[in-house]
């Protein structure tokens, strides 16, 4: 790639770890909203977020110190932290969940959770092919479709909370908890977005 002085790999391997952390975060939001909805259940969510936003705080650090990554230093700073919300929107979906007293996700909560965790798994497919390579199209090609289904998903959800047929209070906490599962899954797109530019400029 043609970013200049020799990249220091360990940003690789950070940046695969931190889609990662959006796979697995998306992943326990599944396991989270497929049952009962407990606190219990809610703590390997939140280790998950401590832990990516460690490797984020990694990442950060090393590019205050000088050392080159494998984008250009904005893109890269741009990049990790994209990847680094859509872990904090998913844990902060089950957190309101949990604050709020859910006990059983919605269908289309469910369905959006889905949705989120194949999208993470096409930005952790992505995500090494900044270290080069061709065929990385696809996957921003399908990022960009499961975006458009979480979309469809999030306008059902929002329409069904003032269709009467829910309680006031349900109709609440779901409007902030689709507006968080709908910001995670765009932040996936934002971030195929990001490295489609970056690789589009070799």
């Amino acid at each position: 790639m043609k970013w200049g002085r020799k990249a220091d790999p360990i940003f690789m391997v950070l940046l695969e770890r931190s889609s990662g952390f959006a796979v697995d975060a998306a992943d326990a939001l599944n396991e989270l909203f497929a049952g009962e909805i407990t606190e219990a259940a809610f703590t390997t969510l939140d280790d998950i977020e401590h832990r990516a936003d460690s490797n984020t705080h990694d990442v950060l650090s090393r590019l205050e110190k000088g050392l080159v990554p494998p984008l250009p230093v904005t893109v890269m700073r741009q990049l990790v932290q994209v990847l680094d919300e859509i872990v904090d929107a998913t844990e902060g979906a089950a957190e309101l969940a949990i604050l709020s007293g859910v006990r059983e996700a919605t269908p289309i909560a469910r369905d959006m959770t889905v949705v989120l965790a194949k999208t993470t798994r096409e930005v952790a497919s992505l995500v090494p092919y900044i270290a080069g390579g061709t065929g990385y199209r696809p996957y921003v090609t399908r990022i960009h479709d499961y975006e458009g289904e979480g979309d469809l998903l999030w306008e059902a959800g929002y329409r069904s909370l003032f269709t009467g047929e829910m309680d006031p209070l349900d109709a609440m906490r779901w409007k902030d908890i689709y507006g968080l599962l709908e910001d995670a899954i765009d932040q996936c797109e934002v971030a195929a977005r990001v490295i489609a530019r970056a690789l589009g400029r070799e």
